[in-house]
C-alpha cells in the first residue's frame, strides 16, 4: 500500500520520484554511472549485489527488478551470486556496519582474486541501493505479483538510470 499521497496500488519508483523530483535526476544519473558504466564488474554483477543488497535491506520491490536486471546481463542470478560470493561476504560486511566484519571481508574478496577497484565497486552499489531502498520502503510501493511481461532485453536496459531520470525530470 502505498504511503504518500499521488501513489496508487501500481504506482513504481518512478512515480515516487516524480512527486519528489528535487533531488530525482541527480540521483537517477548517479545510480546509471554506478550500474550502468564501463567497470571491473559487469552490469549483472552490479545489479545481483543492489538485488542481494536490496533482500537485506528487505526491499522485495529492488530485489525484484535487480534480480531480474542481472539475469538479462549475466544469465541466472544464482550462477552470478556463486561467481561473486566473496563479493556478496563484503556487501553483508558493509551491511552489518562492524568495521571487523567489513575488514575481514574486503581480505577475504581480495585473497578470492577480486581487486581493490572491484570492491569498491560494491561499496558504490550497496550505498546507492541503502539510499534507494530507503525511498522505496518510505514510499509503500508493491512489489509486482507477475513475472515481467515482456522480459526487458539488454538493447532496452542500456542507460536505463539516464531514460528514467530524462523521463521524470522533462
Amino acid at each position: 500500500m502505498a504511503n504518500f499521497s499521488g501513489l496508487s496500488f501500481d504506482s513504481g519508483l518512478s512515480d515516487v520520484l516524480k512527486l519528489f523530483p528535487r533531488n530525482s535526476e541527480m540521483l537517477l544519473r548517479l545510480l546509471n554511472d554506478i550500474m550502468c558504466a564501463d567497470g571491473v564488474l559487469s552490469r549483472g554483477e552490479r545489479e545481483a549485489i543492489a538485488a542481494f543488497i536490496s533482500k537485506q535491506n528487505t526491499t522485495l520491490y529492488c530485489v525484484f527488478y535487480h534480480t531480474v536486471f542481472s539475469e538479462v546481463f549475466s544469465g541466472p542470478v544464482e550462477d552470478t551470486n556463486k561467481r561473486i560470493q566473496p563479493l556478496l561476504t563484503y556487501a553483508l560486511g558493509l551491511h552489518s556496519k562492524n568495521s571487523d566484519k567489513i575488514k575481514d571481508a574486503f581480505d577475504g574478496a581480495l585473497s578470492a582474486g577480486w581487486s581493490e577497484d572491484a570492491v569498491y565497486e560494491v561499496v558504490e552499489v550497496c550505498g546507492i541501493f541503502d539510499f534507494i531502498n530507503n525511498i522505496v520502503l518510505a514510499s509503500g510501493i508493491n512489489t509486482p505479483e507477475e513475472p515481467l511481461n515482456p522480459m526487458p532485453t539488454v538493447d532496452g536496459l542500456k542507460d536505463s538510470y539516464a531514460a528514467m531520470a530524462d523521463a521524470i525530470c522533462n
